[in-house]
């Protein structure tokens, strides 16, 4: 089946259901920067690699193909209206939040405490992937809370019921 148009694409794309994440830095100018993400994904156990893609057009594009480090924190349901105020561009990000920010004697970029969890990650590599560039970080440090994912799908926030399902094997 060929691809029809970009609207197809972007519908079937939709259709995957999303962790939501905000990925943070602080640049060399001690400015926070930041964006939502629901493409985040594990990339290796040994070592410990993720991915996060941004796209070109983004504010805060250039701060994190710079940045020496960042944390991907994985959004909990509560923190719907975070994702919504990183996701819009020219928004007062950090300021109405409860961030935790680094000092100079412990440096590390932004981390928004009641995530799922926050992966303090040291970039590793970056490679341009049409009009996104995707961030390969190396994990170093992980923080992490009980509470329930907040999930993308079909272009909106989604609930889930914790249920467990059988595994059979």
């Amino acid at each position: 089946m060929a691809l029809h148009d970009i609207k197809t694409f972007r519908d079937a794309l939709s259709a995957f259901p999303s962790g939501v994440t905000i990925v943070s830095t602080t640049d060399h100018e001690g400015r926070h920067w930041g964006f939502t993400a629901s493409s985040f994904s594990s990339v290796s156990m040994d070592p410990p690699l993720v991915l996060v893609c941004l796209a070109k057009t983004a504010e805060s594009h250039a701060a994190f193909v710079r940045a020496k480090r960042y944390v991907i924190n994985i959004l909990s349901e509560e923190q719907q209206e975070i994702a919504l105020q990183f996701s819009r561009k020219n928004a007062d990000k950090f300021g109405q939040h409860a961030f935790r920010f680094g000092t100079k004697s412990k440096p590390h970029p932004p981390v928004l405490p009641g995530s799922l969890a926050s992966l303090h990650c040291v970039a590793q590599d970056c490679h341009e992937a049409g009009d996104h560039t995707v961030l390969i970080g190396r994990v170093d440090d992980i923080e992490r809370c009980d509470a329930t994912p907040l999930l993308y799908f079909n272009r909106g926030f989604r609930k889930i019921e914790r249920e467990e399902l059988a595994f059979s094997s």
